[in-house]
């Protein structure tokens, strides 16, 4: 453990008369209040309906007729409604919007 970490829970250790658990917490805190705040970004893992629209290039109401038929899986986070990123990517794949096959099967093309 740092030198200064351990230097500030034996003073608090001092001013809380032996108390381990307050002087750790204590120097939790005193340390949390001075380093800068520098926690990884998260990557994103749920998107809202107005994202989703936006990446199938649908409107936000089929977003929404699709949750409620269930054929998209979706949950709510408070009053908003999250769908996740592995969801969006099923239903890009499911309906061809990644890689469309052909337009026409192959025995139309040898016949024109």
């Amino acid at each position: 453990m740092d030198p200064q970490v351990n230097a500030l829970y034996a003073e608090y250790l001092n001013h809380t008369s032996g108390d381990k658990a307050a002087a750790a917490s204590l120097t939790l805190a005193a340390v949390m209040m001075e380093s800068p705040s520098e926690a990884p970004a998260r990557p994103v893992t749920a998107l809202t309906v107005a994202e989703v629209a936006v990446q199938l290039k649908i409107s936000p109401k089929t977003i929404y007729a699709m949750c409620r038929s269930r054929r998209l899986r979706c949950y709510r986070a408070g009053r908003s409604i999250r769908i996740s990123v592995e969801e969006v990517k099923r239903i890009e794949n499911e309906n061809g919007a990644i890689d469309p096959g052909p337009r026409f099967p192959d025995i139309i093309k040898r016949h024109c």
